[in-house]
């Protein structure tokens, strides 16, 4: 809508932009007519108001909206800070936004033939005379007022007990946190406590085994000549040299292999120094998961459970044979008391390593020796690439072992893709299989028994 077509609708300070078949509002255009503070647009085809309408008509003190079809108001419409009557009468209404309650010049209201909810409309009232209106103002600016400070006391209350939350889970988590260190230092307490009882026990056994040195002193020792390699008659090694040969060469190849996999097949300095810190690293975890094993309660607990699994399988032959305790009750006495012993030795011995060895000092020195190692393989790695005669014959055996290295490669694939279906089978139908093998088994042991007991009696 052209401005000069709104100047011809003003007269005065009211604009007249009523019965006009307006589907929006043309909020720019009247802008450029401040003078225009009363506006009617009453009686048009309005669904909404412009966001921006209240911000650009800040001057408007006088507004007409009834008989459109407004279904709400803008949350913003508060900054018509001038506005002192508004009519919004027989439009599509159900609430108003808590915002409203701002306007504080508004004196007149009039919000009938809207489907408000019950409680605004019940404020609102029916608006019939001057009186009722300006009423009908005050009271939904001050129940929307009213709304409002009981929602940001409702939000303020959510917001501490969301605090109150927080703090307790903070409380809940300290006191684990305190539990787990409290717990740690009693396991810790009680290590030092049995690492004490043991160098006692140790001091109590050293002076009962002092009389046992002699009768060691007393065996005779090997010759040194009887500890030499017997070489064959031609010459050649002996069996005992091939066998260590054969492990020496079986470690060598796990070690590149190992090596081949952590670089995945790079084992140019590059490759080999990008995949150190991950050797380290796995080394450091199998020798702490070494050190946890051999710890004194966990190898307790393994003898423990030794003894348990051979008193259930004894048990369950027991069923099947009958009563053969006479016979194996003495064997059993001598063996626990074999696997006391066995357990007090290797305690006895493992505790003279923890407190005789510096760990400490024999990690530092494996890793010297590793590095020392890698840096001289640096060394003639980096030679070996300056020798061009041996980089050609290189490079052309490796013209010929393409071909096999692709056909390996396929062949890893193939096979890790089988073991991948295994294992996946393996993790499917295993339960079943294994509860069928039980039950075959017991069926095989009750038929061994009755059999027994057939031929007994």
């Amino acid at each position: 809508m052209a401005k000069n077509n709104l100047r011809d609708k003003l007269d005065g300070n009211e604009l007249d932009l009523s019965m006009m078949s307006l589907a929006e509002v043309p909020v720019k255009e009247i802008a450029l007519l401040p003078r225009a503070t009363k506006i009617d647009l009453s009686n048009n085809q309005l669904t909404s108001l412009p966001s921006n309408f209240a911000q650009l008509l800040g001057n408007i003190t006088q507004l007409e909206l009834g008989s459109n079809k407004l279904k709400e108001i803008p949350a913003n419409f508060y900054k018509l800070h001038n506005l002192k009557h508004l009519d919004l009468y027989n439009n599509q209404l159900t609430d108003l936004p808590l915002s409203f309650c701002q306007l504080r010049s508004l004196k007149w209201l009039d919000l009938k033939g809207n489907p408000l909810n019950p409680s605004l409309r019940k404020v609102a009232g029916d608006c019939l005379n001057q009186k009722e209106c300006e009423a009908a103002a005050r009271n939904v600016i001050a129940h929307l007022k009213k709304l409002q400070l009981q929602m940001e006391a409702e939000k303020q209350e959510q917001l501490k007990k969301e605090k109150e939350k927080e703090e307790a889970r903070a409380r809940v988590e300290e006191e684990k946190q305190a539990k787990k260190r409290a717990e740690k230092k009693a396991a810790k307490e009680k290590r030092k406590a049995e690492q004490r009882a043991l160098q006692e026990s140790q001091k109590t056994a050293a002076n009962g085994t002092a009389g046992m040195d002699k009768q060691y002193s007393a065996m005779p020792k090997p010759s040194p000549l009887a500890l030499k390699h017997k070489k064959t008659k031609s010459g050649g090694w002996s069996l005992l040299s091939w066998v260590n040969m054969l492990l020496l060469l079986t470690l060598l190849g796990l070690s590149g292999a190992g090596l081949y996999i952590y670089t995945d097949g790079d084992l140019t300095p590059d490759g080999i120094t990008a995949a150190l810190p991950h050797i380290i690293e796995n080394a450091n975890i199998l020798a702490n998961l070494t050190i946890e094993a051999f710890q004194p309660e966990n190898l307790s607990r393994t003898g423990q459970a030794v003894v348990e699994a051979v008193s259930d399988s004894w048990a369950t032959l027991q069923e099947v044979t009958g009563d053969l305790s006479i016979y194996t009750k003495p064997v059993i006495e001598n063996v626990k008391q074999g696997w006391v012993w066995l357990i007090e030795v290797t305690l006895l011995i493992y505790n003279w390593i923890i407190n005789n060895i510096d760990w400490e000092s024999v990690f530092a020195a494996i890793t010297s020796a590793g590095t020392f190692m890698y840096e001289q393989w640096l060394v003639v790695y980096e030679e070996l690439r300056k020798n061009e005669a041996l980089m050609s014959v290189i490079a052309t055996i490796r013209t010929y072992t393409a071909g096999v290295e692709e056909f390996l490669g396929v062949m890893w694939g193939l096979l890790w893709e089988r073991m991948c279906f295994i294992v996946d089978y393996v993790q499917e139908e295993g339960p079943g299989v294994v509860a069928t093998v039980k039950e075959q088994a017991a069926a095989a042991l009750h038929s061994a028994k009755q059999s027994i007991e057939g031929l007994v009696m």
